[in-house]
């Protein structure tokens, strides 16, 4: 018996960073060329076309159309300072209302605290543990309920 079909294998054409949708802050991606092949007991033996490039966020692995690399970002607002401290003086609230805590430290370190500082800030307002969403993977204190993205509850 011959098995034999199609494979899609993705070749990285390019680097950098941008600012993805999904995080909602600067990452790193990968800009890659999708192409077909035609595969014998899955293996790719020879190409049959070109499918398209596509921009992968190196942080959530969400793949996104070029275009995104177009959208213009600056990371250094006016008010920054005041931004951060008042992030800092409201975290214990954020997490007790229920943010996900990829996202509290998303926002902190878009103000400008380094990020071992901002984990390290936000695990110690999770003394009591954390939970994850099983449908989009965020973390939250043990105290929510609902996953504030997806709507599942935890």
């Amino acid at each position: 018996m011959i098995v034999f079909g199609t494979r899609i294998r993705a070749k990285v054409i390019g680097e950098g960073r941008f600012f993805c949708p999904h995080c909602q802050a600067q990452r790193s991606y990968w800009r890659k060329r999708a192409t077909r092949y035609f595969a014998l007991y899955f293996v790719p033996v020879f190409p049959l076309g070109q499918l398209g490039e596509f921009v992968e966020c190196q942080t959530c692995h969400r793949a996104f159309e070029p275009a995104v690399l177009e959208r213009k970002f600056s990371a250094s607002k006016p008010g920054r300072t005041e931004d951060l401290a008042q992030m800092l003086n409201t975290l214990a609230e954020r997490v007790v209302a229920g943010a996900p805590v990829e996202y509290l430290v998303r926002d902190l370190t878009a103000a400008g605290l380094e990020r071992d500082l901002a984990v390290e800030l936000v695990n110690k307002h999770l003394s009591a543990g954390q939970k994850q969403c099983a449908e989009c993977g965020l973390s939250y204190s043990t105290a929510a309920t609902v996953c504030a993205v997806c709507g599942k509850p935890l």
